[in-house]
């Protein structure tokens, strides 16, 4: 059952970890970048990025949600610590992909088919609500990681010792 525990932390923390890293590294660097471009440069940078992320990011998101499961079902007889963690992690993603659902996942389907010639009449508009979208869900993926986290370092029994 241990083995099947650790399998299960190694995963949920790679992939948690890796959504949450490149969440927070678009946070830090490409909303900056994205902020001072105009029409034109926001619309060619924004259907680039979906072009060549736009099919990867869902499948991870999704993958780690997916992840955080079992942790939560082999925590619990962990303890309460581990399986408090474990749940608040889940419910932190769940966070992540809702936001993801009703602010990003519309503008990158939109961005997908831009012209960077022609950008769309509400292109600032939809950068805000994708931006918005982004800060709201990137603090809520580092928050699900360090649940997952604190739940892979409970010891059994479910007190740090």
């Amino acid at each position: 059952m241990e083995g099947l525990i650790a399998i299960a932390e190694f995963v949920s923390l790679m992939l948690v970890g890796l959504v949450a890293g490149i969440l927070l590294a678009t946070q830090l660097g490409q909303l900056r970048v994205q902020r001072r471009l105009g029409a034109r440069d926001f619309t060619l940078v924004k259907h680039e990025f979906e072009v060549a992320l736009g099919r990867v990011m869902p499948v991870l998101v999704i993958a780690a949600g997916v992840s955080i499961v079992p942790l939560v079902v082999l925590r619990f007889p962990a303890g309460p610590a581990a399986f408090v963690a474990a749940l608040a992690a889940l419910a932190l993603w769940i966070g992540v992909i809702v936001v993801t659902l009703v602010f990003n996942a519309p503008v990158n389907a939109l961005a997908a088919r831009w012209d960077p010639e022609s950008p769309p009449e509400d292109w600032q508009a939809l950068r805000a609500k994708w931006h918005r979208g982004q800060t709201i869900r990137t603090p809520l993926a580092v928050a699900a990681f360090a649940g997952v986290a604190l739940a892979s370092v409970l010891p059994m029994g479910g007190a740090a010792g």
